[in-house]
């Protein structure tokens, strides 16, 4: 019976052991992998801060829509030509921070469709507005007639398993996604751009509150996650270790007892 126990803690030993390195290899082969998101964001950074620099062009037609990757004109600045709708306005929360006393705290993006005079639709994010003012006509309506804007392209914002759903009354939703506030808010627009601008006129009121387009923002936190992986890499055989001495310390005092 003493043999058997024996072998079985010796099993269940070498099957821990194995277990704790296993994992240490996991974790770094993940903190590996971080390192090399980082390299692809800082190298996105650099492509989409070159890019934002250029001058404007033609926002992409509708024909390439279908087979468009947003990620590639992202901070694009571009022209658009044509006019805006005055139905289907939507408004997207936001927390926006104050800068330089500018209008700032919990409130929405107003954002309008924009119909192109060579055809299709592009939602337009005309700027911010206080949560006070978005429902009681606190900020001017979009221009009428045909004119032609500019402003900065963006990829459509993520809609994740976390996002709230929309409030079909209010004409509310939490991300800036055409595709989205296409098919659930406003289903009858015909064909919109998988991609929407930030506005910048040139002679801005005060509300809606022009989106600040000048610094160029992604989360880039793959270092701290790396960073985090290689530690727990090389705590794991540490501790591993300070179980092996206890334990061997453990079976030591347990023979001289036995021995006494």
């Amino acid at each position: 019976m003493s043999e058997r126990k024996g072998r079985n803690s010796t099993l269940g030993t070498i099957l821990f052991m194995a277990g704790m390195l296993g994992a240490a290899l996991l974790f770094a082969t993940l903190g590996f992998w971080q390192m090399e998101r980082l390299g692809w964001k800082e190298q996105l950074i650099a492509t989409a801060k070159a890019r934002s620099s250029t001058p404007a062009v033609e926002v992409p037609p509708q024909a390439t829509w279908s087979t468009l990757d947003p990620q590639s004109v992202d901070f694009q600045p571009v022209t658009l030509s044509g006019q805006f709708l005055d139905h289907s306005e939507a408004r997207v929360f936001i927390s926006l921070p104050k800068k330089n006393g500018r209008y700032g705290g919990p409130g929405y993006w107003i954002v309008t469709p924009f119909e192109l005079t060579a055809g299709g639709i592009v939602y337009v994010n005309r700027g911010f507005v206080p949560q006070e003012l978005a429902f009681n006509a606190g900020y001017e309506t979009a221009p009428t007639g045909p004119m032609q804007i500019s402003g900065v392209l963006r990829r459509a914002e993520r809609v994740g398993s976390a996002t709230l759903e929309p409030d079909l009354a209010k004409n509310v939703d939490w991300v800036i996604n055409p595709e989205r506030l296409a098919s659930v808010l406003f289903s009858d627009l015909g064909t919109v751009a998988p991609f929407y601008v930030h506005w910048q006129p040139t002679d801005a009121s005060a509300l809606p509150q022009p989106a600040q387009t000048g610094e160029v923002e992604f989360p880039n936190k793959h270092l701290e996650y790396a960073l985090t992986w290689f530690a727990l890499a090389l705590l794991t055989p540490i501790l591993l270790i300070f179980w092996l001495l206890r334990r061997r310390n453990l079976q030591k005092l347990a023979t001289d007892e036995s021995a006494d």
